[in-house]
């Protein structure tokens, strides 16, 4: 009886050995507490003072930002961190919520180990930058334009001299932050270098848990696979035009696509998918609609900013104030399909925040990665032009249903395609950009959009319009990551399905399906940052990314 007394106890106290946190452990759970207590005020600080700045356009909400930025990246650049860090890293730490962590961090740290002051003038000098896009408005024979403006004369108007004025003033700022944006690319360069990288390119993807040659061999096979489909969809794009404003395809240039960087389906029919929205309050038709797959968002339209004014914002984001359900969307929300299409792409990134797990550590809070949080927002921002969710969402017809479903379908494959080579635009354009600076930027972003785009440059316009692309001068190396989203957000869709017994996506009921919340709060949503990307993904839909479901779902 004694012995067995022993032997129970022994194996006792082997399973509380076990479960007990080693000393590197409670050392590096210390360390990572006494950065929390420092960044997540200054976080919350920071991510106010930005929404005010873009709220209003006022200098003082900038310069906050501004000195809150630089405060947060003097913790981030502190060696002696950096140190502990890197030897908690490397110490293959057990317990998987403190490796996590120490995994978050370390990244973090890595990229801001450079001079202080170097990393003080890269955030001044981009503050400075974005203020000037925030604020900016083209003109048109004097009279200023917002973005919905010029978006609104490309896409109805057939004046094509109004059209290239449209298309002109799309642009009017990229000299005004041509010279600062170049110096910005040259100091990431040097910050980079510092801490052992090629150039600022190579970095952000490395720290941003991205391998380089596996993001390139992903957009060299996205290349392969879209190029023949793009081909063929833009001929017809083209014949349209064409045929719209009297003139040959050949004479086709950028201002007679509906997007100032074509990144967007243009107009080809008389049937405009705007005419189904524009008695309609947008808006309430999102809140509805995420009310029906088991989210509130109640809470998030009730503290955000959604209508156009003077010296606001000309965009739309999402941000995630404090980790703790201060979520909020700024938009310049008008009653068009495409702004139906960015409010449920906006309040996607906000569900997403808003139901991630509050008991969880507060690094290991919020997406997986920046592309899986763009997969769920691109998920629901398609359901603008899904003709079964327009039906219920609208009240259309049978008649008018099926009068959409042709187009539907055409124009998300359109967009699908236009947007995939765009995409590589980008990501070509920045790896080449921060490989050679020195060389002749407007030519190399023309010869990538007659590459992967197929538009024709203007004859004898030699300008920086790649620094009128807001991400390339301040949100630099991320723009591939909406890509990667699409691909994540077709392997969504398939999984869904799946889950759902259905053998076709098309299939999928959207309206008043609680399923569709389930499966994201329970697979998506809940784990948070607490696995890398590629394991969220196997977690989630059972396979690693793939491009196979966004090739089948064209």
């Amino acid at each position: 009886m004694k012995r067995m007394i022993s032997i129970c106890a022994l194996a006792a106290f082997i399973v509380s050995c076990a479960q007990q946190p080693s000393k590197t452990e409670m050392k590096a759970q210390q360390l990572i507490d006494s950065l929390v207590v420092q960044i997540k005020p200054l976080v919350k600080e920071s991510n106010l003072a930005y929404w005010n700045a873009t709220a209003t356009g006022e200098d003082q909400y900038y310069d906050k930002y501004a000195q809150l930025d630089m405060e947060l990246t003097k913790i981030y650049s502190n060696p002696d961190t950096y140190k502990q860090l890197k030897t908690f890293k490397e110490a293959r730490i057990k317990n998987p919520e403190i490796a996590r962590q120490i995994e978050v961090l370390y990244s973090s740290f890595l990229a801001n180990q450079t001079d202080p002051d170097l990393l003080n003038k890269i955030t001044k000098l981009s503050t400075e930058v974005e203020q000037r896009f925030n604020t900016f408005r083209g003109t048109i024979d004097g009279k200023k334009v917002s973005g919905n403006d010029i978006k609104e004369i490309l896409s109805t108007s057939t004046d094509q001299v109004l059209r290239r004025k449209a298309w002109e003033a799309s642009k009017q700022v990229a000299p005004l932050v041509k010279d600062d944006f170049l110096t910005l690319v040259k100091l990431r360069n040097e910050s980079a270098r510092a801490v052992g990288f090629k150039n600022f390119y190579e970095m952000q993807l490395i720290v941003g848990e991205q391998d380089p040659s596996e993001i390139k061999r992903i957009f060299d096979e996205l290349d392969e696979q879209t190029r023949q489909p793009f081909i063929d969809i833009k001929k017809e794009i083209d014949r349209a035009l064409a045929k719209r404003f009297g003139i040959s395809v050949e004479d086709l240039r950028p201002w007679h696509y509906s997007d100032p960087f074509f990144q967007e389906a243009p107009v080809i029919t008389d049937v405009n998918l705007d005419q189904y929205y524009q008695d309609k309050d947008v808006v309430e038709i999102a809140r509805q609609f995420y009310h029906g797959i088991g989210i509130d968002v109640d809470r998030i339209l009730a503290n955000s900013d959604l209508y156009e004014r003077e010296g606001k914002y000309p965009h739309a984001y999402c941000t995630d104030i404090d980790h703790e359900g201060d979520v909020r969307v700024m938009m310049n929300v008008k009653p068009t399909e495409a702004w139906m299409s960015t409010t449920l792409h906006e309040l996607g990134h906000a569900v997403y925040d808003l139901k991630q797990d509050y008991s969880a550590p507060y690094l290991l809070r919020g997406p997986a990665h920046s592309f899986t949080t763009e997969a769920v927002a691109i998920f629901f921002e398609r359901l603008s032009k899904n003709p079964n969710w327009m039906q219920k969402a609208l009240n259309l017809n049978d008649k008018q249903k099926k009068q959409i479903t042709d187009l539907t379908d055409k124009t998300m494959r359109m967009e699908k395609l236009i947007f995939a080579r765009w995409s590589l635009v980008m990501l070509n354009f920045e790896r080449e950009l921060y490989a050679n600076p020195d060389q002749d930027l407007n030519k190399l972003w023309w010869d990538m959009v007659e590459k992967y785009q197929m538009i024709r440059r203007p004859e004898n316009r030699d300008l920086p319009d790649y620094a009128a692309k807001i991400h390339i001068c301040l949100y630099p190396v991320y723009y591939h990551n909406y890509q990667l989203g699409g691909l994540l957000e077709a392997q969504f869709r398939h999984a869904i399905a799946v889950s759902q017994g259905l053998d076709n996506v098309k299939e999928i009921r959207y309206m008043d399906n609680p399923e569709i919340g389930r499966y994201f709060i329970n697979n998506v949503f809940l784990p948070g940052n607490r696995y890398r990307w590629d394991e969220m993904i196997i977690r989630a839909t059972g396979e690693k990314l793939t491009a196979k479901y966004f090739v089948s779902q064209l």
